[in-house]
This record gives structure tokens, sequence and C-alpha cells, in this order.
């Protein structure tokens, strides 16, 4: 009798089912505990024996063929179970029938039915009035007959799929037919009305579906939105599985104000590398009254080992694609569009690459084109107590679009020595290299001009600093205490560059990170003469029984011991004999709450130059709250307050709000709510940013976006824009 059950096909049935209905866990709070009791139990088994063990309260044999089980039946090999009250097998037919509470469990899911009928040879047969589960999901449902036509191709008719609990069923498919194929990966199903709350909503005569992991063309579920920028939004996606290595995502996006775009997403494998392609076109725009369209491409590759390539291009039809279609303050405030393409080499003592690069400006000045840009550095391992040497060298032709712009090319030297002193109270790393810059101009601003100018500052700099540290307490907590005093000192002869174009130069805004410089300008077209020392100290006190730091303080100041004659075409020399103060803070009283602060206080003029701080109180990954502070003088002063916050197993809510203090005017602003249950979920979010000014007037876009999710087959509305907003304006939240 072993080999009966031992090739039972109603596995298969299981599997198919099992891997037809994939989706995310359900939260066992959401649902009723009596919901999540009656749910199918793991069947586990810690052996390879595949022999099937029967038991029963009686057994029978009928002459030589036919043989009888009664009497809570039950018949497991691994991990799949069958129990009924009755089983009949005839062994000259290899028919199986069970009847009465038929339960079959494999995994995580199971088929309870009246009787089975089934064959060992043809692998064919049948369920009546069949009930199936699916725990990982929660997904029941109801077949009058699921029809086993073969091992790999079963229907279920007259079919049910919901992941509600009986009693309060908020949606549900109904269809007259669902066919699995396992052979071909495939689903369909014919007649299929979509009911929420008994409701029907939407019907479809006929669809398709993958089973398991298999991907399969066809229209996903569409979603909708709600703004004044474009009036009422409906997206409807179409995948196409194009092959293994590619597919695409065309969208018939409709715009009530605007028209119908039509976006296409392309996505491909290379044997080295990963692309996208994005299309976006909008013929006749009503309110632009153009045709409007967006291109991109991203790759990145690595052909053969220790090189690498990428490309990331984009383009607009016109400089108010980005402002109009654009969905948050931050993405309408963008100024150019990258266009580059860099290959590069890693070897185990230098680094080359190569790039070309341009923009396309959406809003201000036209940067120089690199066409291309060649470096090369040496990537020798430094040691700790002996010499070390390396060099940086680079090699980048600019070219401008306007006739009166100076082009060329640029060559940099930049080899360097420093010999590190590393100890454990301390370091002392002394340093010296040399900046050679070169350039071969073929158009000049002026005819006098230099041709071939070129410039080359030596730099010497030492940076030193020691470790003190002690045991303390606080509280009843033992901490560790430490105090860390550095100085860097900073010298660049004064060297003559008027005569040196810039094309890729400006000065840094002052920071922390220039503390520590070589170079006060970014770019490469100044090197900064220099005579100065910076002073800091930093303060830490860490847990000594998990290691976390719970407070950091530190305050550095650069003093200058020369004027800084070096600057930018119509700039004047830095006469001042001392920098800003910069403090910084960062305290974590619990580890649910941080304070962090910067001020730049300016002590000749005594007052703050620059303060940025934010408090935050994390209790999860959906609950957070968050305060933002930023000031500098005479440009901004803003703040804003964000936060996500669970308030029950069913119920979130999450917002945002900033404001420009200087100029009394809001930024941008959400708000939405979040609500969740056992087999469906809802997300609504209302969202608003400044756009610009008109006659003086501030001019906002706003929108409102919705997303429906049916647990266990998928959401309707805009889940990927909702992401955006609350992870890009909510710190911390996920």
């Amino acid at each position: 009798m072993t080999t009966v059950f031992k090739q039972f096909g109603l596995a298969f049935c299981l599997i198919m089912l099992v891997n037809s209905l994939r989706a995310g866990e359900v939260n066992p709070e959401l649902c009723p505990a009596d919901f999540i009791s009656n749910q199918p139990k793991f069947i586990s088994s810690t052996t390879d024996d595949q022999r099937v063990h029967i038991t029963a309260d009686s057994a029978r044999v009928d002459s030589d063929a036919v043989t009888y089980f009664e009497g809570e039946v039950r018949a497991q090999q691994a991990n799949r179970l069958l129990e009924a009250d009755k089983v009949r097998y005839d062994r000259t037919t290899e028919d199986v029938k069970a009847t009465g509470n038929i339960v079959y469990s494999i995994d995580n899911a199971r088929v309870t039915g009246d009787a089975i009928e089934f064959n060992l040879n043809t692998t064919q047969g049948k369920v009546f009035n069949a009930e199936y589960f699916t725990g990982s999901v929660n997904g029941r449902g109801h077949a009058e007959v699921i029809d086993i036509k073969s091992k790999t191709l079963l229907e279920l008719n007259s079919a049910t799929y919901t992941t509600c609990p009986p009693d309060a069923e908020a949606w549900k498919l109904n269809s007259s037919n669902i066919s699995l194929n396992n052979e071909s990966h495939q689903g369909s199903a014919t007649n299929v009305v979509l009911r929420l709350a008994k409701i029907p909503i939407f019907y479809f005569p006929y669809f398709r579906f993958p089973i398991g992991e298999e991907r399969l063309s066809g229209f996903l579920y569409p979603g909708l939105a709600v703004s004044n920028k474009h009036g009422t939004e409906i997206t409807l996606p179409y995948y196409w599985n194009i092959a293994p290595s590619m597919d695409a995502t065309i969208t018939m996006r409709n715009m009530t104000r605007r028209g119908l775009m039509l976006e296409n997403e392309f996505r491909y494998l290379t044997r080295s590398g990963f692309g996208e392609i994005e299309v976006n076109y909008l013929p006749d725009d009503k309110l632009f009254n153009d045709d409007r369209a967006e291109y991109s491409w991203i790759y990145s590759g690595a052909p053969s080992a220790g090189w690498s390539t990428a490309v990331d291009y984009r383009s607009v039809s016109d400089t108010e694609y980005i402002n109009d279609f654009s969905n948050n303050l931050a993405n309408s405030s963008i100024t150019h569009l990258n266009r580059q393409a860099t290959l590069a080499y890693n070897h185990e003592n230098f680094v080359f690459s190569g790039l070309v690069q341009n923009y396309q400006r959406i809003s201000g000045e036209q940067p120089y084109a690199r066409a291309p840009q060649l470096t090369l550095n040496s990537r020798f391992t430094n040691i700790d107590n002996q010499l070390n040497y390396d060099v940086n060298s680079e090699y980048v032709y600019f070219d401008h679009s306007d006739s009166a712009k100076v082009i060329g090319d640029r060559i940099v030297i930049n080899p360097f020595i420093s010999y590190p002193i590393q100890t454990d109270p301390g370091f002392f790393i002394p340093k010296l290299s040399l900046h050679h810059l070169q350039y071969n101009l073929d158009q000049l601003g002026a005819p006098t001009d230099n041709k071939t100018p070129s410039a080359t500052v030596p730099i010497f700099s030492t940076d030193m600093g020691v470790f003190f540290e002690r045991d303390t307490g606080f509280a009843g907590t033992e901490l560790l205490h430490t105090l860390e005093p550095r100085l860097f000192y900073l010298y660049a002869p004064n060297v003559d560059q008027s005569e040196l174009p810039v094309f890729d130069t400006a000065l840094t805004t002052f920071s922390q990170s220039l503390f520590y410089a070589e170079n006060r300008f970014s770019g490469k077209d100044r090197i900064g003469d220099s005579n100065q020392l910076t002073a800091s100290l930093t303060t830490r006190f860490y847990r000594q029984d998990n290691g976390t730091e719970v407070f950091n303080a530190a305050i550095g100041q650069i003093i200058y011991f020369r004027d800084r004659l070096v600057t930018l075409p119509g700039g004047t020399a830095d006469t001042t004999d001392r920098s800003s103060y910069i403090t910084s803070l960062s305290l974590t009283p619990d580890p649910k709450i941080k304070i962090t602060s910067e001020f730049h206080f300016d002590s000749e003029f005594e007052h703050t130059e620059v303060s940025n701080s934010r408090v935050s109180y994390q209790a999860g990954p959906d609950s957070v709250i968050n305060y933002d502070y930023r000031f500098r003088r005479n440009e901004l002063r803003t703040q804003g307050i964000s936060f996500a916050w669970r308030i029950n197993p069913g119920w979130r809510v999450f917002g945002g709000y900033e404001t420009d203090i200087e100029n009394d005017r809001r930024l941008e602003d959400f708000f939405g709510i979040h609500y969740d249950n056992c087999c469906w979920a809802v997300r609504i979010l209302g969202h608003e940013y400044f756009d610009k000014l008109e006659a003086g007037t501030a001019r906002y876009e706003s929108a409102i976006w919705f997303e429906l999710e049916l647990k266990g087959l998928s959401s309707i509305g805009s889940r990927k824009r909702i992401d955006s907003i609350l992870e890009s304006g909510i710190l911390g939240y996920r």
C-alpha cells in the first residue's frame, strides 16, 4: 500500500494553487483571532523517508483488488497529509476515492471537500464542493469542482477567492472557470467579477496571470490621482514580457487638463550589465499648446574583470517640463539635467576613468561640457610609520556652445608624499604635495589672452591629534568619556593664477569640511594660497555596556596668518584673520530620541551665520516625528515638522509642513491617512508645494493621491508616488 499515496497526484493541485496566489505576509494582529487560529498549520517533516504512513479505525480487503480504510483515515507522506472518513483503493483500475470530511494539507495550504476521485495511472481526478486555504496570505476560496486534468493542469469551476474572514468579506473574486497550468506557468480566468462589500465593481470577461515567479504580459491595475496641475489623472499600465532578459511597461496616463501621455519604461539585462530606458510623450498639451516629451537612459555594467561602464542621460522637450510634471518641491527646483557616459578600470595599483559629460540647461547658466575627461590616479597601499607616495592626474577638454566662452584643455598633475605616524594616544601626519595646472586654449576670451597659461603650487600640511579618555558615569550608567583635540596646519604660497580660465571652479561654501581641506575652491582651476591653522576640540560619551554614542560635541575655527589673495574673476581678497566658529552637537539620551545641531558663529560681528537643528523621535520604522530648523544669514530661514505615526495596528497617519519664515510663505505640506485590516488597506495623501511667484503671489501645486490594496491580489492607485513623497519628506520613515 506504500505506493498508493506515494503517487497521489493531488499534491500538484495544492502546489499550483499556492504558487498562483502570490502576495506578502499578512499581519496577524489585523485579523480576528478565530480566523488566524483556523488557518492551515505548517506540516513539517524532518525525515527524507518518502514512505506513506496510514492509520485508520479499520481496514479490510475486498477480494484481491479493492482495499477499504474507514474511520478517521489519516495518510501522511513527508509534509503531505490526507484525512477522510473513508478511502477506497482499487488496484486493478488504480482508482482512489475518498469521502466524508476530506482534508488534504501540504505545507501551509489546505483543501477540504465532500469527496475526492483520482486515478493514479491518468493522474486525473476531481475534488467536489471544495474549499481551499493558503495560510501564507490568508487566502481562501470555494470551487464547486476542482478538476485535475493532469499533473500540471487543473481547473476550478464556479470558483471564488478572497483573503477576508468569512464574516467580513470586504472583497471577493468570482469566476466561472479558473485554469492553472504549471507547465506553461500561466493561469487564466473567465467571467471574473470583483466585488467590494458584495457590490460588483469590475467585470473581466477574461484575463491571464502568472503562476509562481514567471512574468506574464498583460494589463496591470490602474492608478488614480487628482491635482490642480493635471486635473483628474487615470493611469493604465501594460506589462510586456519581451524576453527573459528584457521587459517593458507601457502606461497610458490620461490627464483631463492636459491630454493623454504615453509613458514607456524599457528594462534590459546584458551579459555584463543592466539598463533602463524611459520615453514619455504627450502630444499637444492642452495647457502648453505643444508636444511634450522626456527621454532617459541609465546603464551600469562590468564588461570584464576590473572594467566598469555607466550611462546617465536625461532630456526634456522644454525648460518647463520638469516643473509641470514633477511631484515634489525638490524635483521642481532642478536647474540642469545630467548627460554622461563613463568607462573605468580598477587595478591593484591605479584607477583609470574616462568621462564624457554635458548638461541640458533648465535654468541658470550653461555649464561647460567635458569632452572628454580622463583621470589616472595611483592607489598604493598607505602604511603607517613609513613614507607613502601617490599621484593623481587628469586631462579634460572643456567645450561650450557659446562662442564667446573660453574653451580648451586642462592637464592636472598632483604628486604627494606623506609619513603618517599613528600611535594609540594620537597621530601626526605631515604631507607634501605639488599641484601643477597646464592649459592649452583653443578659443580665447580676448586676443591678448595667453593660450598656454600654467601654474604650479606646492602645498604643505600637517594633521595632528591626540585622544584622552576616562571612565565615568551618569544616573547609574557607566560611560566612556573622550577628549580629542586636533590641529591642522596648511601652507600654500601665493602663485599668480589670474591668467587661468575658470571652467568648473567655485568658492566652496564654508563648512566643517573646509577645516581639513587643502583647497578652499571646488574644481581645479584655482589653488588657494594658505597660511592657516585649524584648531578643533571634540568630546564624546559612549555607553560602556553596548558602545553606542550618547553625546558628541565639537567646536573649531580656522586662524589665518595672512590674507587670501587668490580669487576668482571679479572676486576680492579675503582679509579676515579668523573664520567663524563652527560648533556641532549630537545628543541621544534614549535610542528613540536624537537631537543634532550645528552653528556657525561670526566672532567679529558677533552674530550667527548658519544654524541647522533637528529633533527626531523614532518609535519604529513607521512611527517617527521630526522637527527641523535651517538658517543662513541673508539667504534662508525655514522650519518644518514631519511625522508618521501608527495609532493602532489598523490606523496610521502621516504628514509634513515646511515654511519659509524669511518670506512668510509655505514651502510644502502633505497629510495622509492609512487604514489597514486583515484583507485590504487604503492610503490617501494630500500634497501641496510652492511652485513660483506670479505677480508677487505664491503659486502652489496640489494633488491628492489614492491607493487601495486588496491583499493577496493587487493594489490600485499611486503606490510609488505616495512612497516617494513619504520617504523623501519624513526622515527615518520606511
